[in-house]
C-alpha cells in the first residue's frame, strides 16, 4: 500500500462527508457563515457591522453592505501597507494578483486558514477526477502555472499567482508527481519557458494535463511542429538548448536534473519517421484526461483538442477565481460542478435584476434549474457579500446542492442600443457559423464601433486564406445567428438602430502579438484572455486590418 493510495483513501472519506452535507445546503451554508464571522467578529470590518451579534443570514444581509474590490480597495490598500485585523484575524501570507475593472490591479489577500478552505475543494475535485481516471497513477502530472513572484506589498509580503504560489510550495511527497520543476515557470522570455516546458514533459509519461486555459495547450502543442528535432537532441544528450533566453540561476536548478535519454529520443524518433509529426496523442500514450475551463469563452479552443489528443476527456477545472474555490466537477461530460458550500457562504442576483435597485438577492436553496445569476460571496479569505461580477447558470442539483457552470464575466457584455449582446452568446454565433462554413479560426474578438451609427466588428483571424466569398458568408451566417439568439439585436437590427456588422481580417499571429504584448506589460500568462468581446470601441486600433467586409 503506497502513499497515494492512503491519500486517495482519505479523500474518498472527506468526499462522502461532502455528499453528505449537500442533502441539507441550507444547515452547511448558515454553520459557515456563523465560523466565518464568529473567527472574524473581533476585526475592524467585523466591529463595524455587529459580526459577534448576527444570528442569521437574514440579519448578516440587513446589517452588511453588498461590496466589490473598489469599495473596499481603501481597506485593502491598508492591509496591503502592513496594517493588521482589518478584514480577518488572520494575517496575509501571500496577495493574489488579478485585473481590476478599473484597470488597477487587485491584491487578494490570502491566509493560511483560507488557504486550508481552498485546498479542501482542489482535493476533493482531484479526488473526483481520480476516481473516475484510475490510471492517472501511473504517470506525471503536466500543470502550467503562472509564476509566484510578481513584487512586494509595501507591507513586504509577496504578491503574484496564486497558482504559482501553490505549486512552488508543494510537499515534497506530491511534488514528486509532477513533471516539471517550478523554475521553469519563472523563465520570463515565453518561447523559451514553453519550449522548457516541452523539453521536460516529453520525457515523461504524462497521465494529465492540468491549466486553466485551452489556449495555452494549444500553444505548446503548436510549438511542438516548429521545434521536434530540437527536442528530441535534447532529450537524447541530457541538455537544454544554449539558444534560448534563460536566466543563468533558473538553467542551473532546471539542468541538475537533466540526464541523457536515449531510449525516449529512439522512442521519439520512431513516431516521427511513422507520423511525420509529433502529437501528443502519440507519445503520451498513457494521458488519460485533461483539466483546464471548458466553458465562457474558452469552448473554441477545445474544438482544436481532437488534432492533438484525439478524444482525450476534458474535465472542467472547476468555478474560481483569486478570490475564491466555489465549485467541484465530478463529471468529464460537462463544465458544471457542486457548489463548494462548505467554503463560502453564497448569494445569489437573478440575471435580470443586475442593475436595477430593488434587486432579489436569494441563498442556494433558492436557485432555480436552467436559470443563471450573479454570484455574491462570503470568503474565508475576507471578503463579505462580495459581487464577483460572474454569472453562473444552474444545471442541475447534486442531492438538494445546485450543480453550478461558469458562463461568463459580467463585464463582457457590450450594449450601445439596449441590445445587450453577451459574450456567451457571440461565442455560440460564430462557433456555429464557422462549423456551417467549414472555416477554422484562429481567435477572434468582437468589438463595438461607432461608425456613423453603432456597429458590430468582428476581427478574425483564420487558419489558411479562404476566398473573399467565404469570408463574406462567415459574416452572413454570424450576424443570422446572433440575431435568432438575442431578439433585441435583431430588433435593433431592423429598427436600423444597428449598423450592419464588419468582419475585419487579421494578419498571421496578430493575436499572439497582442497577447504577447499584455503579458510584457504584466498579465500573467496562464491565466490572461484575450476577451471574445470587448465595449472598446478602439480595440482594433492594436492590429493592422489586412481586409475588411461589411457584405
Amino acid at each position: 500500500m503506497n502513499l497515494i493510495y492512503y491519500t486517495l483513501k482519505l479523500l474518498g472519506l472527506k468526499a462522502k462527508a461532502f455528499e453528505k452535507k449537500t442533502k441539507n445546503p441550507v444547515k452547511a451554508q448558515a454553520k459557515i457563515l456563523r465560523k466565518l464571522l464568529s473567527r472574524n467578529r473581533k476585526t475592524e470590518y467585523g466591529l463595524k457591522h455587529g459580526f459577534s451579534s448576527i444570528k442569521s443570514a437574514d440579519e448578516y444581509r440587513n446589517r452588511v453592505p453588498l461590496t466589490n474590490y473598489e469599495s473596499l480597495r481603501p481597506l485593502m490598500d491598508r492591509i496591503t501597507n502592513g496594517e493588521r485585523n482589518i478584514l480577518t484575524k488572520d494575517n496575509p501570507i501571500f496577495f493574489s494578483i488579478t485585473s481590476g475593472t478599473t484597470g488597477k490591479p487587485k491584491l487578494v489577500p490570502v491566509t493560511k486558514y483560507s488557504q486550508k478552505k481552498n485546498s479542501h475543494v482542489l482535493n476533493l475535485s482531484a479526488y473526483y477526477v481520480c476516481r473516475d481516471h484510475p490510471k492517472i497513477t501511473t504517470g506525471k502530472i503536466l500543470a502550467i502555472v503562472s509564476p509566484e513572484t510578481v513584487g512586494y506589498t509595501p507591507g513586504g509580503i509577496l504578491f503574484g499567482a496564486e497558482s504559482g504560489h501553490a505549486y512552488k510550495h508543494l510537499p515534497p511527497s506530491i511534488k514528486s508527481a509532477y513533471s516539471l520543476p517550478y523554475e521553469v515557470f519563472e523563465i520570463d522570455d515565453y518561447n523559451s519557458r514553453y519550449y522548457t516546458i516541452l523539453r521536460i514533459a516529453m520525457e515523461h509519461n504524462v497521465s494529465i494535463i492540468a491549466t486553466m486555459t485551452p489556449s495555452t495547450i494549444i500553444l505548446l502543442c503548436r510549438l511542438i511542429e516548429t521545434v521536434q528535432d530540437d527536442l528530441i537532441e535534447d532529450i537524447q544528450n541530457g541538455t537544454l538548448k544554449k539558444s534560448l533566453d534563460i536566466p543563468p540561476h533558473i538553467r542551473k536548478a532546471i539542468e541538475t536534473s537533466l540526464r541523457p535519454n536515449p531510449k525516449r529520443s529512439d522512442e521519439l524518433k520512431k513516431i516521427l519517421k511513422e507520423k511525420n509529426v509529433l502529437l501528443p496523442k502519440d507519445f503520451w500514450p498513457r494521458l488519460q484526461v485533461i483539466e483546464c475551463w471548458k466553458r465562457g469563452s474558452m469552448e473554441l479552443y477545445l474544438d482544436k483538442f481532437p488534432k492533438y489528443f484525439g478524444n482525450i476527456p476534458l474535465r472542467d477545472f472547476g468555478y474560481f477565481s483569486s478570490e475564491m474555490r466555489s465549485s467541484i466537477p465530478i463529471k468529464d461530460e460537462n463544465a458544471e460542478g457542486i457548489l463548494a458550500i462548505t467554503t463560502n457562504f453564497y448569494e445569489f442576483i437573478p440575471r435580470e435584476d443586475a442593475g436595477i435597485k430593488k434587486q432579489r438577492v436569494l441563498l442556494c436553496d433558492q436557485l432555480e434549474l436552467g436559470q443563471e445569476y450573479f454570484v455574491v460571496l462570503t470568503t474565508p479569505g475576507g471578503l463579505y457579500r462580495y459581487n464577483i461580477d460572474d454569472l453562473i447558470r444552474v444545471n442541475g442539483f447534486f442531492n438538494k446542492t445546485p450543480l453550478i457552470e461558469f458562463v461568463q464575466k459580467g463585464v463582457n457584455v457590450t450594449s450601445a442600443t439596449g441590445e445587450k449582446v453577451y459574450e456567451s452568446q457571440i461565442v455560440t454565433a460564430v462557433k456555429n457559423a464557422t462549423a456551417t462554413c467549414d472555416l477554422s479560426l484562429e481567435l477572434f474578438v468582437a468589438s463595438l464601433e461607432l461608425v456613423n451609427s453603432a456597429r458590430y466588428a468582428f476581427l478574425v483571424e483564420f487558419h489558411g486564406d479562404p476566398v473573399r466569398e467565404k469570408k463574406r458568408e462567415l459574416l452572413r451566417i454570424i450576424e443570422k445567428e446572433l440575431r435568432l439568439i438575442n431578439e433585441e439585436y435583431d430588433f435593433n437590427r431592423t429598427a436600423q438602430e444597428l449598423a450592419h456588422p464588419v468582419l475585419k481580417v487579421l494578419c498571421k499571429g496578430s493575436f499572439e502579438k497582442f497577447r504577447l504584448q499584455k503579458i510584457k506589460n504584466g498579465s500573467h500568462d496562464s491565466q490572461f484572455k484575450i476577451p471574445h468581446l470587448t465595449s472598446d470601441i478602439n480595440f482594433h486600433k492594436n492590429f493592422d486590418i489586412v481586409e475588411e467586409i461589411l457584405d
